[in-house]
């Protein structure tokens, strides 16, 4: 289990199944980072173009923009165009509009003019094309990201089945210590001379035996024999169907009763006589 473990560390490079060891989480929070703050600068950026496209957008030049005021160099070339306006209104005063230092002057100021809109444009420019910039850095950052989610997902499941491997190490050491162990003891316990078995009551022979219980069983058969044997003559009695009295006949087999032999009379009765409403015979005897 332990070699099992080792080859899938040297196979996979993982050295801990804890991932707070990971470079790769660290990195990406380090580029949630970065991505926040390329986001901030996008819409900054698009801000700004949005501001300097409205100033073309109603024909006028875009010096009222932050990008433009803040700029050393547009603001030294717009002190040096005020300069030369001033210097530009003392000619006219001094000398007319005919004068060469006047026509000079105002080629100057035009030039400085023309300058000051390039550096202008430029900034313009250079505001759209930071604003690409920070849209592909975005971009950058977002693939970046994605690409290491999927292997921060790959190390995940290669860190649950090292931590598979790793239990499964842990629980073949329990076992295997747990049966050493077992092992000691049984080789101690086999050595020595005494054992742990104590009589804790001895056993006593019954005086009387437990079966059979004569007395019981003759009652018993006493009482099952008699009862079973009336039984048995009630059964045969109901069984026999020989006729001995007169209600035999009247009640069973419905047939007219002639006469009847009656064994009580004696013989010096008449041979046909009234018994009852009924004739009767003699007795054979």
């Amino acid at each position: 289990t332990q070699a099992r473990l080792t080859d899938y560390q040297r196979k996979y490079g993982i050295v801990s199944a804890d991932e707070r060891y990971d470079v790769e989480s660290t990195r990406l929070g380090e580029l949630s980072s970065q991505l926040a703050k390329a986001q901030e600068q996008t819409i900054d950026w698009e801000a700004r173009e949005r501001q300097a496209r409205q100033y073309f957008e109603r024909g006028a030049l875009p010096d009222g923009l932050p990008d433009v005021l803040n700029n050393p160099f547009i603001q030294k070339l717009n002190t040096d165009l005020l300069e030369g306006e001033t210097k530009l209104q003392e000619l006219a005063t001094q000398y007319g509009r005919n004068y060469p230092l006047y026509q000079r002057q105002v080629s100057e100021n035009q030039a400085r003019r023309e300058r000051l809109d390039g550096e202008m444009k430029k900034v313009v420019a250079g505001i759209q094309n930071s604003r690409r910039q920070s849209l592909r850095r975005e971009a950058e950052l977002r693939n970046a990201m994605a690409a290491l989610r999927a292997q921060l997902l790959e190390n995940k499941v290669n860190r649950n089945e090292l931590a598979v491997l790793t239990r499964n190490v842990e629980t073949t050491q329990r076992t295997y210590e747990t049966a050493l162990q077992r092992s000691v003891v049984s080789q101690v316990e086999s050595r020595a001379s005494q054992t742990n078995i104590t009589m804790l009551t001895p056993a006593v022979a019954p005086r009387k035996p437990y079966s059979p219980k004569l007395v019981l069983n003759i009652a018993l058969s006493a009482v099952v024999g008699t009862m079973l044997g009336v039984a048995i003559v009630i059964l045969r009695e109901m069984l026999d169907r020989r006729v001995r009295l007169i209600d035999d006949l009247a009640g069973g087999l419905n047939v007219p009763l002639l006469a009847a032999l009656n064994m009580q009379r004696s013989s010096s009765l008449p041979l046909l006589g009234h018994a009852g409403g009924r004739r009767s015979l003699p007795s054979p005897g």
